[in-house]
């Protein structure tokens, strides 16, 4: 996993594909698939045939504040143009999006996922493959802001006015909303082990048709519901030598910072 935080200047337009650019293909997995998808719009493929991942997304930030996310089957670098499956909405969403702010952000990549935090408004999206129970299956899945951004998607449960969870394909190879598992407190977000150290729980992705767990958010440990005393966006704790880092409006996340 490769790690990076800095700050932006301003929320123009073309903010988040800039830093994409810089940091995506550096990763073997992940390359500019269509540089030219449209005025700063660009197509990011991912792709890793032994371990069963494809799809490619599109993000197009020709917006101060936000970028608008889709994912796609395939797409045809010369017209321009998605093909096959996508997801471009989940529920009552007019979009899915990532927030940009003017100040501080942090980016995760990894082979088959990104996760990117905006910490001026205290939200974070994932993007990608979660780590999957059956990797014979090409799982893909957004979770982010949906239509008018809300409280912190990392942290909410599942849909809700401004946050969207949902995948290009699910285990059985079909869109659908999912969420995530387990209680809404604190019992299965940090936990101590017989030894007395104390560890954060990856969050559970649940296919919410289904009822199945599809495997976990890889670098995220969700609160689901409100927060903990004291903690604020940026602040970070050390578990077994990793670095987590605190995101939280309304709802509180934390993602590894390795």
């Amino acid at each position: 996993m490769a790690w990076s935080s800095g700050s932006f200047a301003d929320n123009a337009a073309g903010r988040l594909i800039t830093l994409l650019d810089a940091v995506l293909p550096a990763n073997g997995h992940w390359s500019i698939y269509d540089a030219a998808a449209a005025a700063n719009a660009k197509v990011y493929k991912c792709v890793d045939a032994g371990e069963n991942c494809l799809f490619y997304v599109l993000v197009d930030n020709n917006y101060a504040g936000y970028a608008i996310i889709q994912l796609w089957e395939d797409w045809n670098a010369g017209a321009h143009t998605g093909v096959g499956a996508s997801l471009t909405v989940v529920g009552t969403s007019t979009s899915l999006k990532i927030t940009i702010g003017a100040g501080g952000y942090g980016i995760s990549v990894r082979d088959h996922h990104f996760i990117f935090q905006d910490y001026v408004g205290s939200r974070g999206a994932y993007v990608g493959q979660p780590r999957r129970k059956d990797v014979s299956k090409n799982i893909v899945v957004f979770c982010g802001s949906g239509g008018t951004p809300a409280a912190n998607p990392l942290g909410q449960a599942g849909i809700a006015a401004g946050v969207a969870w949902g995948t290009l394909f699910d285990e059985l190879g079909n869109k659908v909303a999912v969420g995530f598992s387990g209680s809404t407190g604190g019992s299965t977000f940090i936990v101590k082990t017989i030894t007395g150290e104390l560890e954060l729980r990856e969050t559970s992705l649940t296919n919410l048709t289904t009822g199945f767990i599809m495997g976990e958010m890889e670098g995220v440990a969700s609160y689901a519901t409100g927060g903990a005393a004291g903690i604020v966006t940026g602040d970070t704790c050390v578990i077994d030598g990793i670095i987590w880092g605190a995101i939280y409006s309304t709802n509180l996340s934390f993602v590894e910072q390795a």
